[in-house]
């Protein structure tokens, strides 16, 4: 009997097999297989791109840095070139200007010419000693109609006395006694208190006269002249004073003797000589100083107050005041008519200070009642 052979297959190959012979175990396997390697490929690719976004983002940074750092030079030379054309552009237009020829003059035109001013002489000069002319009406402003219906000082003029002013001064001086002078003065002193002063006996010889100063009320229709006094010593040396000649409306000028008495009287300083318990008031001339360096009890407190007979010249005395007194104050307003180192005529009220230390008494200057000398 013969028996048949079967041919077997040689090929041994698993993946030559068909889907279908593998198991399912290694098909899961390679399933994964292939999903972890795909989700490997997209982190690289994220990374990948993550990085290139950082590289991207140095770069932008780098570079606005880089720019930055150019502008701010190029900035700064632009400016100064525009700085330097500037100057030169004004330069050029003042160089032309300069030498710019005026505006030719037409022919016809008629060209007036500069005449020079008249050189008048000053007042000072028109009411020295040796001066002959007389002085310019000072102007007083318009008067107000709506008040002068019912003024009772309508139609009083201000009258500037002028040459008549010092004539009169010159006339009181020479004058013997109180007598003459009675008619041509200004005092709020009782006749038979002025008969012992000076003004009932002649006065020593004039040097030289001149005016300080000129002041005009054109309300109460006054006029102050204040007169550089010279008199002479008995050793010829001057003697210097300050003399005020006041007119009012159209009265004839009168000399204001109460400030004479105070200061070339000997007033002020006979009461500056000693203590005493009064308390005076005096028309003098002062000069506020900012320190005291006097030995007064409490001088770091205190402030200086020079009373004059004129401005520029030695004290007749010291008086003090505090620092935060009456005086004190009105120094440090500007609008007080008061400050340092600047001589004023005034009206001011003096003690002795016995009471701070009586060992060391000193001159207290209480209050200024007025800046003048008004009787």
């Amino acid at each position: 009997m013969q028996s048949v052979q079967v041919p077997q297959s040689t090929d041994h190959n698993p993946q030559s097999a068909s889907p279908i012979a593998q198991s399912p175990g290694n098909f899961q396997i390679a399933r994964n297989q292939s999903r972890r390697q795909r989700d490997f490929d997209q982190i690289l690719s994220e990374k990948s791109d993550l990085v290139s976004v950082m590289r991207n983002r140095r770069t932008t940074r780098h570079r606005r840095k880089l720019l930055f750092r150019l502008l701010v030079p190029i900035l700064s030379l632009a400016l100064t070139v525009g700085l330097i054309y500037g100057l030169m552009v004004f330069s050029e237009m003042d160089r032309q200007s300069a030498n710019a020829s005026p505006p030719p003059v037409d022919a016809g035109e008629k060209v007036q010419p500069i005449l020079p001013e008249p050189v008048g002489k000053g007042f000072e000069e028109l009411v020295s000693d040796n001066s002959e002319k007389s002085l310019p009406v000072v102007s007083s402003p318009p008067p107000d109609l709506a008040e002068s219906q019912n003024d009772p000082r309508q139609g009083v003029s201000t009258v500037d006395g002028g040459i008549a002013v010092l004539e009169l001064l010159k006339k009181f001086l020479a004058m013997k006694n109180l007598k003459e002078r009675l008619p041509h003065l200004e005092t709020r002193q009782k006749e038979p208190a002025l008969t012992a002063t000076v003004l009932n006996s002649p006065l020593p010889e004039v040097l030289n006269i001149t005016v300080d100063v000129r002041e005009t009320n054109s309300i109460e229709q006054v006029v102050d002249y204040y007169y550089r006094v010279d008199f002479a010593r008995e050793n010829g040396d001057p003697n210097p004073q300050m003399i005020l000649v006041r007119t009012r409306g159209s009265s004839p000028p009168k000399v204001v003797v109460d400030p004479f008495l105070d200061l070339f009287g000997g007033r002020f300083e006979r009461f500056a000589a000693e203590p005493t318990s009064e308390v005076e008031t005096f028309q003098v001339i002062v000069n506020a100083g900012a320190f005291c360096y006097d030995d007064i009890p409490k001088a770091d407190e205190k402030f200086t107050l020079k009373i004059l007979p004129r401005e520029d010249v030695r004290e007749i005395a010291k008086a003090y005041f505090g620092k935060s007194s009456t005086i004190g104050y009105m120094l440090e307003d500007e609008t007080s008519g008061i400050a340092y180192g600047q001589a004023k005529p005034c009206t001011i009220q003096i003690r002795w200070n016995t009471a701070d230390d009586p060992k060391r008494p000193f001159l207290e200057a209480l209050e200024i009642k007025a800046w003048n000398w008004d009787p």
